[in-house]
């Protein structure tokens, strides 16, 4: 379950720390690939750091939290570009700025005045297993419907400065509903958290087996990437079609073929055009596919011997004394 970390006097947390640098480097990746300008990702960043410090400074929460968080910090940096550059494309970037931080400041005021309820209701669920949504999700629909009736402003032929301040009405409609909702998306959170560690300590026992298929993948891509090359150099000619002309791969156009058709994935920008070299793609699929099911197999079964290994070993340590 989600570890609860205490804080101590005059000594910050390395996981936050390394939990924070991973939530402006996702959302600096966000605002970077929607080419926001200086100014909107600055500011961005900021409200993020913000959050993350309030949540830092007022609950002991874990760093799975922290994780789920950024997530959601950067799900939500998406939205409000798709949601400003739909509706409200001529609204200054000063205006959007006001109305992206309106509600998450909503959200930590929220917190923060209900910050003894959130306590308990994290204390509550730390051990508990989540099965069912919070309440907050009568929240959603209500949001959802102000968001989509903000299509409209498009056929309205607003100025810029009225779309600005639709945007920004719209944003603290929003954020009214999410200051009431923030005790349920906060223990939303925390359960996503709870359930993003047990994948994670599930995923920790499979990766010796996950390493070990990826060798096995890697060693047969590879077998068949110098298969291609030497039935060309046994034929005198080539035995593939690149981009509509009939030539020998290179090595490196070899092994891009060889990830490709151990993928079935197939793009078209390389095709046998040989006999030997059809036999040989053929070949390749086929073995991808048994090589995923077994190694799919596998990783399965070690991960069932991982989960009942303690068990067994606990019971030896009962019937063997010291």
């Amino acid at each position: 379950m989600t570890q609860q970390r205490p804080h101590h006097a005059g000594k910050f947390d390395r996981h936050w720390l390394h939990t924070l640098a991973f939530t402006l480097s996702l959302v600096g990746l966000v605002t970077l690939a929607m080419g926001a300008n200086l100014a909107f990702a600055a500011t961005t960043l900021a409200t993020c750091a913000v959050g993350f410090g309030f949540f830092y400074l007022l609950f002991a929460t874990g760093a799975y939290f922290g994780l789920v968080m950024a997530n959601g910090l950067a799900v939500y940096v998406s939205l409000f570009a798709f949601f400003r550059d739909a509706n409200f494309a001529a609204s200054s970037d000063a205006v959007a700025l006001v109305a992206f931080a309106v509600p998450v400041l909503a959200f930590l005021a929220g917190c923060f005045r209900h910050r003894a309820a959130i306590g308990t209701a994290l204390a509550a669920r730390h051990d508990e297993v989540p099965r069912h949504l919070p309440p907050m999700v009568r929240w959603m629909p209500i949001s959802l419907v102000v968001a989509a009736s903000s299509f409209a402003v498009r056929e309205w032929g607003l100025s810029p400065s009225e779309q600005g301040q639709v945007l920004v009405a719209s944003m603290a409609v929003i954020a009214l509903f999410v200051g009431l909702a923030a005790r349920d998306l906060v223990v939303l959170l925390i359960d996503v958290a709870t359930v993003f560690e047990n994948v994670a300590e599930r995923a920790h026992r499979l990766v010796m087996p996950m390493v070990a298929f990826l060798t096995y993948y890697a060693l047969v891509i590879l077998l068949f990437t110098c298969l291609y090359r030497v039935v060309e150099m046994v034929t005198g000619r080539g035995q593939f079609r690149v981009h509509g002309e009939v030539r020998s791969l290179s090595f490196a156009e070899a092994l891009y073929f060889s990830v490709i058709t151990m993928a079935t994935v197939g793009y078209g920008d390389i095709v046998p055009e040989g006999a030997l070299a059809r036999a040989l793609s053929a070949a390749e699929v086929v073995s991808g596919v048994l090589l995923l099911l077994f190694g799919f197999r596998e990783i399965m079964q070690a991960r069932d011997v991982g989960i009942r290994r303690p068990r067994r070993h606990a019971d030896d340590h009962a019937e063997r004394p010291d």
